[in-house]
């Protein structure tokens, strides 16, 4: 698992330069669901893994149904590359979560960290150097600040995985890996981007909101530690606020002649009118919609727009992920949908309400999943089986030994 950990912080720059790893997350989904379904009939899940799966069925269901009704989109392999698309990251997780075996756990953990520790002195010395002299690795200027992305495709996969290596620090102890935590800080400052400067602001905020446990065995703290917990997410948000409401006010401004906010209108629209079960597999704001360009675009009058003409190459199609969820899903789709990433969540506070610095980790990478979302396809592109594994599997074997302990169900 060390060895999938390494190739996953680097299969991006790979991709880049060997075309053929572009396919290894599909790939690996689907190795990983076979292998849960071969385990599942002898497995004892917990609760929340089990709340994970059905509701996440459901919306499928609910996608093959509203495909099978207003049989927009033709293609069956559209709807297969859908499926498999959307599904990535519930395979992964549940199967880090729960199937994943943690023989040989402590030998994988000191591998994991060494190799971070390394790789991340290596992006903060290139990131450095690269404001004062070209080395290639800069996507333009912010400001007087080079955006920085290493030799990455683009800044967001160096972004997934140095917040990945960042929440593995956290969760191995903030003291003894202080100084690692913050040449993390220090490369995503230096990407520019606002999804990293969010997790800076959630890290910072649940490492200090969390320096006792989270949740303690006994019943009647629970109210107690719930208020924290409460009380740091409430800090998160005003702090994302406050850093995004910028960027979402320049967005908002462009409205049907810019492709992201115009994905979030025509998808609000399509929600409405293919009420309640929306457009069905393959039909909108994916890059497998354009791959299999759908009717909806000539419809609803975007097949134009700059990033989602056909003719272009729909490159910006898959700019964000909402729109992809409630206009194909409609709106009981979205509601299981987000009732799935719910439980997934109480399977995070399940797993880490013993160990708080891995508690911490877990949420700051959660809560950048669901920041990026809003601007990505997060949960479709290569970087979520990374992200998927560290959430259940890496993280909860590098738990800080002094803090780990039992968790409560």
């Amino acid at each position: 698992m060390s060895v999938l950990f390494v190739f996953l912080l680097i299969e991006n720059i790979l991709e880049k330069y060997i075309g053929v790893f572009r396919y290894s997350d599909e790939l690996i989904s689907i190795v990983l669901f076979l292998l849960i379904l071969i385990r599942l009939p002898h497995a004892k899940l917990p609760k929340t893994i089990i709340m994970i799966i059905i509701f996440f069925l459901i919306t499928l269901l609910l996608g093959i149904l509203s495909s099978a009704w207003f049989h927009i989109q033709p293609s069956r392999i559209a709807a297969f590359d859908d499926i498999l698309a959307v599904s990535k990251f519930f395979i992964v997780y549940v199967y880090a979560a729960a199937f994943a075996s943690d023989k040989n756990a402590e030998r994988e953990r000191r591998r994991i960290l060494s190799f971070s520790r390394f790789y991340i002195w290596i992006l903060a010395f290139c990131g450095v150097v690269n404001q004062f002299v070209d080395l290639g690795m800069g996507e333009g200027y912010r400001g007087p600040i080079k955006e920085y992305a290493f030799l990455y495709s683009h800044g967001t996969f160096m972004v997934a995985s140095v917040v990945v290596m960042a929440a593995v620090f956290i969760a191995n102890g903030t003291k003894k890996n202080a100084g690692y935590i913050g040449l993390s800080f220090l490369v995503l400052a230096l990407s520019m981007r606002i999804k990293a400067f969010i997790f800076i602001a959630a890290a910072c905020t649940l490492m200090f909101g969390y320096r006792k446990s989270a949740v303690q065995s006994r019943r009647s703290r629970a109210s107690k530690n719930s208020l924290r917990l409460y009380m740091v997410l409430a800090i998160v948000l005003v702090l994302v606020y406050f850093i995004a409401r910028n960027k979402v006010a320049s967005y908002l401004s462009w409205g049907l002649v810019a492709a992201r906010p115009a994905l979030y209108i025509v998808g609000f629209q399509i929600m409405c009118n293919y009420f309640p079960l929306g457009s069905g597999l393959g039909t909108f704001a994916s890059s497998i919609s354009g791959e299999y360009y759908s009717p909806l675009y000539f419809t609803y009058g975007i097949s134009n727009v700059s990033g989602l003409r056909q003719s272009e190459g729909f490159e910006y199609m898959a700019d964000t992920y909402w729109p992809y969820i409630f206009g194909q899903y409609g709106l009981i789709g979205m509601t299981t949908y987000l009732l799935s990433l719910y439980c997934v969540l109480r399977d995070i506070r399940r797993v880490f309400q013993s160990s708080p610095n891995a508690f911490s980790a877990a949420l700051s990478l959660f809560f950048y999943v669901i920041a990026s979302s809003f601007v990505e396809a997060v949960f479709t592109n290569a970087a979520i089986v990374l992200i998927a594994l560290t959430l259940g599997y890496y993280l909860r074997i590098s738990r800080d030994q002094e803090t780990s302990g039992t968790v409560v169900s």
